[in-house]
């Protein structure tokens, strides 16, 4: 069995201080990491082995942290990243290595802190992840907010900025070669002023699941803008804000031949993105589910 531990210079004394000096208290076997500080579960359906926690390390300047742990993953999973990640090194590690890979391209994501794993020849045993807190709200909690509120960002210009800076960056990710396969605007956290006046910030998250193709690279392009598209549709974007986000991405003028080929294929896989969500609604509700019953 190998065993692979990191913890970023910059925070080895700060971890030391709230009671984590060796990365392997993290793979104790528990329902709750038994460090000091506050531990709140971040739970919801289909983590297939994953716990998630937010930590509140108790340090004098109220630092939060977030823990990803991975416990008995199941044959599914490995085989997923085995086959698209990395063989000799679980999803924690993979989870850092990506983000070290974009803060290196400059592109903004969520900072890995710390990682560590145990591994048993290709497959995953244990293994965690420490981030930063990344700035801002997820985007599709902070737009619809905006609107409703009537904040000037969300009019004119300002608006048309933040569509222009959202393509550009995807654009920036895509071209580091890594697609996301979870890109839904959920995993793009926002700083965004609501006068206008000052440029939005992104950071995308969750990399996880994140991929370098080196065949069918168009498939999982096509499957991150797609998601994308579709959770923008979800929180009322207007076709003008999904054509603006895609001229950027593409650095393209309205009318180029590629441009029209490329919404094509995203809106037919965005509509399917949404009847599948609207699907998966109508059998969660207490209505289908009475039907079930009877």
């Amino acid at each position: 069995m190998s065993r692979y531990s990191w913890i970023d210079p910059e925070w080895r004394d700060l971890l030391a201080g709230a009671g984590l000096r060796d990365l392997d208290a993290l793979l104790q076997d528990a329902d709750e990491p038994r460090l000091p500080g506050r531990w709140d579960a971040l739970n919801k359906p289909g983590l297939n082995g994953r716990q998630r926690w937010r930590w509140q390390i108790g340090d004098s300047a109220g630092r939060t942290l977030f823990v990803k742990r991975y416990f008995r993953t199941p044959l599914r999973e490995q085989v997923d990243r085995i086959q698209y990640q990395r063989v000799g090194h679980g999803r924690a590690w993979w989870e850092y290595e990506t983000s070290r890979r974009l803060a290196e391209a400059q592109v903004p994501s969520v900072r890995v802190v710390g990682v560590v794993e145990r591994m048993h020849g290709p497959f995953e045993r244990s293994s965690a992840v420490l981030f930063e807190q990344a700035p801002g709200e997820p985007f599709d909690r902070v737009w619809p907010r905006l609107e409703a509120a009537g904040a000037p960002v969300t009019r004119g210009p300002a608006r048309i900025d933040v569509a222009i800076r959202l393509g550009r960056l995807i654009c920036a990710f895509h071209q580091t070669g890594f697609c996301h396969r979870d890109l839904y605007l959920c995993h793009i956290f926002s700083e965004i002023d609501a006068s206008g006046a000052a440029a939005p910030r992104f950071a995308i998250i969750d990399l996880a699941r994140a991929l370098r193709p080196t065949a069918r690279r168009g498939r999982w392009v096509l499957k991150d803008l797609s998601q994308l598209d579709a959770s923008a549709r979800q929180i009322g974007a207007t076709r003008s804000d999904r054509v603006r986000f895609l001229l950027a991405y593409l650095g393209l003028q309205p009318g180029a031949p590629r441009t029209r080929w490329y919404a094509r294929r995203v809106a037919q896989r965005s509509d399917r993105i949404l009847r599948r969500i609207a699907r998966h609604a109508r059998r969660d509700t207490p209505s289908a589910a009475m039907s079930r019953a009877s």
